[in-house]
């Protein structure tokens, strides 16, 4: 077995080694053709607009995100903002930005802080993000009501904030036939909870997935009812809670594959969005192994050619790739550490030389100089973002997949330096 895994190691690094020889095209004056990304403007018929990260432990990563929402909010007029993150706990966020610190949940979310706590991963509690959220709550301040931003999470592998805004639903808009509803599912669905959600029985998962089913017939049997107590949206929202619920359970004990069938659900939460903001442009951000357009794995279909199937030229997808990056990621053993590495690519490296550290570029307008359409068009190995460990440097065959950039996104945003994000507990 040691031996097999050598001879495989050493047959990647020489395969490496003869790829790095060849002969590399070289585009004079590369900067002409890239912007700053406050510049970033979609055409009219553009709806969504997906960023992706190279890694999720990178400090100018994660501030990439508010510049490119910003430079839509100016250019585009986008109001949406939406995270590869929890879609209850992106409720409780929303709230927040909007200015109920008293939250539907009944806990009480007062500061940016705790507000990034509630998307439900570690690699979002940082600094970036807290930032991120409240220059959001910042904004909603001083703006008009139509102008408002909001905040949504589109992935479903958590339980408690989605239960507790679920709950909160049904308490306050009790069915005269059954006042104890809420009490009745918060015991049957006690088992499905964010401590033991990838650990739990299988039995009481299963036990719990019929009981989500069972109150998701009750609330569409009695959706006329619920809406005159509430509202269409206000019911929509405790419906989309409690399907992430039924999501996740479903993904905890099916046999299918998970990663394909969370990209399935993951791009009907965006379709759920865009739907919800009455068809207006939506922002939506995650590892580029799901903005991209292509996915180069046989066995999976990820969200962003999925929505790129539905939506053509209606979702435009930008990619990121750094040259140097000093990043935070979980190791496979659950471990918080901080890794550097150093990786270029034919195209990465002809911004080796341009004086700015971030570059965007359009990969339409790329094309008008020929070495460099010949660049984007070529398979390169790119930085998809995923969890790391420190064997893996050895080779970018296990960091990167091959792509097409024309190919996977619509612009790429190229990083010569990037540092650790900052966490925030």
């Amino acid at each position: 077995m040691k031996r097999t895994f050598a001879a495989i190691l050493a047959l990647l690094l020489i395969s490496n080694m003869l790829t790095g020889c060849s002969k590399t095209p070289v585009v004079d004056n590369i900067a002409k053709y890239t912007t700053s990304v406050e510049y970033i403007k979609m055409e009219d018929e553009v709806k969504i607009v997906g960023l992706g990260e190279a890694t999720h432990g990178n400090s100018e990563l994660q501030s990439l995100k508010l510049e490119v929402f910003k430079a839509l909010i100016e250019n585009n007029n986008c109001r949406v903002f939406a995270i590869e993150g929890d879609f209850g706990g992106g409720t409780r966020i929303n709230d927040f930005i909007h200015g109920k610190e008293s939250s539907t949940t009944g806990n009480t979310v007062t500061t940016a802080e705790e507000a990034a706590r509630e998307i439900g991963f570690a690699i979002y509690r940082t600094k970036e993000m807290a930032e991120l959220i409240q220059w959001m709550k910042d904004y909603n301040q001083n703006a008009a009501e139509s102008e408002k931003l909001s905040f949504y999470g589109f992935d479903m592998q958590r339980y408690d904030n989605n239960k507790e805004y679920l709950f909160s639903y049904l308490d306050k808009n009790k069915k005269e036939a059954n006042q104890e509803v809420s009490r009745k599912y918060r015991e049957l669905l006690a088992d499905l909870n964010d401590e033991s959600v990838y650990t739990q029985d299988k039995d009481k998962i299963k036990k719990g997935l019929a009981a989500i089913n069972e109150l998701m017939e009750l609330l569409s049997s009695n959706k006329d009812e619920y809406i005159s107590k509430s509202s269409v949206k206000e019911f929509d929202f405790a419906y989309q809670c409690a399907q992430s619920i039924e999501e996740n359970a479903t993904l905890q004990i099916s046999k299918s594959n998970y990663a394909a069938l969370r990209d399935e659900y993951m791009k009907n939460k965006v379709d759920w969005i865009l739907k919800q903001e009455e068809e207006q442009m939506i922002f939506i951000t995650g590892h580029n192994g799901y903005i991209m357009k292509t996915s180069n794995m046989p066995t999976v279909t990820v969200m962003g050619e999925l929505l790129s199937d539905t939506y053509d030229v209606a979702y435009y997808a930008i990619g990121t790739d750094c040259l140097e990056s000093n990043f935070r990621a979980v190791t496979s053993s659950g471990k918080d550490k901080e890794f550097s590495l150093k990786h270029t690519n034919s195209l990465t490296a002809q911004f080796k030389g341009v004086q700015e550290n971030i570059s965007y570029l359009d990969l339409t307008e790329a094309q008008k100089d020929s070495s460099l359409k010949e660049l984007v068009n070529k398979s390169q190995s790119m930085n998809i973002g995923n969890e790391f460990d420190s064997w893996k440097k050895i080779s970018s065959f296990f960091y990167t997949i091959k792509m097409s950039p024309s190919k996977a996104y619509d612009g790429l945003i190229i990083l010569k330096n990037a540092e650790p994000s900052v966490r925030i507990d």
